[in-house]
C-alpha cells in the first residue's frame, strides 16, 4: 500500500459541498502542488494535524474552486495514513475536476471500499467494524442504525476479546504447569477447564445465534416482496407489525440495548451505494 488513492466521498450528485478524500504516504504533497492559500502559499507541507485551510484549488494558474482542505496525519486518520479531505463546491462537474487533477498529480482513483481495507490492514479497525460501517451508511431503519452503531462501537468485538482472553488463560496455565510440574498441579483441573468450556462454548453460541436472527430479519427488511409474503401468512395486518413481533420475539431490544419502536409507515428501502468509495 505504498501508492496514494483519491475518491469522491460524497454522493456524486449537485448539492451545497462535496468531499474527495485522498490517503497515503504522498496525499498531502500531491494536494499542496494544488492548494493555495489566498495569499498564494503553498503551506499544507508544514501545517500540523487535524487542521482544516482555506484556499483554492488550481492547475496551470487556473482557479478551479474555492475549498477548505483538511489535512489528518498518520496514524491518526480513518485509514491509519496521512489523509486529507478537500470540502469544494457540490457540482458534478468541479468535484470531477477536482479528483482529475489530484489523480494527475500521483494519485490512483480508489477501488471501492479500499479507504475501510486499508483502515483494516493497517489495524485501525477489525472485520466487525469494517462490516459495520457498511451496514451504518446502508442503514434504513432505527433497528439496523442501533445495531450498526454497536458493532462499530466494538462491542461484538469486545464479546470475542472476553472469549479469547478466556481461553488463552486456560492455554497459559496448562502450558506452564507442564513446565513446572512441581508447583503446579493439574489436580481437578480437568473437571474446572470442562466448566470454563461449556461456559465459553454457550457464549460463542449465543453470539452466533444472534447473528444468524439479526440475519435473518436484516434480509426481510431489504427484501419487501418475500417479507410481505411472510406477514400474509402469519395473518398480520401490515409488514411492519409483523417485523416488530419478530423482532420482539427474538429479544432483539436487549441485542440492540433499546426498546424496540417502529416509526409509522416505516418499511424496507432499495439498497446500493456502489457510488460510494469508503
Amino acid at each position: 500500500m505504498t501508492d496514494t488513492i483519491a475518491a469522491i466521498a460524497t454522493a456524486v450528485s449537485n448539492a451545497g459541498i462535496s468531499i474527495i478524500r485522498v490517503s497515503g504516504s504522498e496525499a498531502i504533497q500531491i494536494v499542496d502542488e494544488i492548494f493555495v492559500t489566498k495569499g498564494g502559499k503553498h503551506i499544507l507541507n508544514n501545517v500540523a494535524s487535524h487542521t482544516i485551510h482555506y484556499g483554492f484549488i488550481q492547475e496551470q494558474d487556473e482557479m478551479i474552486d474555492e475549498v477548505m482542505v483538511s489535512v489528518m496525519k498518520a496514524p491518526k486518520s480513518y485509514t491509519a495514513e496521512d489523509v486529507v479531505e478537500i470540502n469544494c463546491h457540490g457540482g458534478v462537474l468541479v468535484t470531477n475536476k477536482i479528483l482529475k487533477t489530484v489523480l494527475s498529480h500521483g494519485a490512483r482513483i480508489a477501488e471501492p471500499g479500499e479507504f475501510t481495507k486499508r483502515a483494516f490492514l493497517n489495524g485501525r479497525i477489525d472485520l466487525t467494524k469494517a462490516e459495520a460501517i457498511m451496514d451504518l451508511i446502508e442503514a434504513k431503519s432505527d433497528y439496523a442504525l442501533k445495531a450498526s452503531e454497536n458493532q462499530l462501537q466494538g462491542k461484538i468485538y469486545d464479546e470475542v476479546v472476553k472469549l479469547r482472553k478466556k481461553i488463552i488463560y486456560e492455554i497459559a496455565f496448562i502450558e506452564s504447569a507442564i513446565d513446572d510440574p512441581e508447583h503446579i498441579s493439574l489436580d481437578g483441573y480437568t473437571e474446572r477447564l470442562m466448566q470454563v468450556v461449556d461456559v465459553v462454548l454457550i457464549e460463542i453460541e449465543e453470539l452466533i445465534k444472534n447473528a444468524e436472527e439479526w440475519q435473518q430479519v436484516y434480509a426481510a427488511v431489504h427484501n419487501l416482496p418475500d417479507a410481505h409474503k411472510i406477514s400474509g401468512r402469519s395473518g398480520k395486518h401490515s409488514y411492519s407489525e409483523w417485523l416488530k413481533e419478530e423482532m420482539e420475539k427474538r429479544d432483539f431490544g436487549r441485542i440492540m440495548g433499546q426498546r424496540l419502536e417502529l416509526a409509522p409507515g416505516s418499511g424496507p428501502a432499495p439498497t446500493g451505494i456502489s457510488g460510494y468509495h469508503y
